[in-house]
């Protein structure tokens, strides 16, 4: 599956930018010491960052890593959740893949202004399908009676970060009871690392 780069606005709000910029020939890598899905085309590309850390772009790996949520999603259909806004393309492309039975993605963000830099455009696109929610995903419930079929974690700057699996397991717990299905980015992100090492 081949996926659309973001749409999203350039701008700034606080500390957090989004801006476009440009990737030269194989990310700067030689393309046999990483897997294909690991290497972006040369192109104008979107990032969302956090002064100089990138927490999110629309690159080739990016998309990869995202696509048992995607896959999921389109299959079961209905009322998505989302903890983590990121550029919204993990939202977007659920709700624009051909035969998506997507009704509504509900996304949880704890920046006001990543919210500013990217909730309007997609409230605008996506107008009754997508809510974005400003709370932690630590901390948030879900209304009374709202079931999910699915729910995807992806707050994390750095998935290789040693405290990334005690934070999966508490938002995998905490959303149990109101999801059919979870998974979170950055275990996902950890096992295609992992084959491709193996794979070398």
């Amino acid at each position: 599956m081949d996926y659309p780069r973001s749409s999203v606005p350039e701008g700034r709000a606080g500390d957090w930018v989004v801006d476009r910029f440009e990737i030269f020939a194989a990310n700067g890598e030689r393309p046999e010491t990483r897997p294909q899905w690991a290497i972006s085309p040369p192109g104008i590309y979107t990032r969302l960052r956090f002064g100089d850390i990138v927490f999110m772009t629309d690159q080739r790996d990016e998309w990869w890593t995202q696509r048992p949520a995607i896959d999921q999603a389109c299959a079961r259909g209905g009322q998505i959740l989302l903890t983590g806004l990121g550029l919204g393309l993990v939202a977007e492309t659920m709700l624009e893949t051909a035969d998506s039975k997507v009704e509504r993605v509900v996304v949880v963000e704890a920046s006001a202004d990543v919210i500013a830099l990217v909730a309007p455009y997609l409230l605008q696109r996506y107008d009754g399908r997508i809510a974005v929610e400003h709370a932690d995903a630590f901390d948030w419930t879900p209304p009374a009676g709202d079931r999910f079929t699915v729910g995807w974690h992806d707050i994390w700057d750095n998935p290789a970060d040693p405290s990334c699996p005690a934070e999966e397991a508490t938002l995998l717990e905490r959303y149990a009871p109101y999801c059919d299905w979870q998974g979170t980015w950055s275990e996902q992100w950890r096992a295609d690392e992992a084959a491709a090492r193996l794979a070398r």
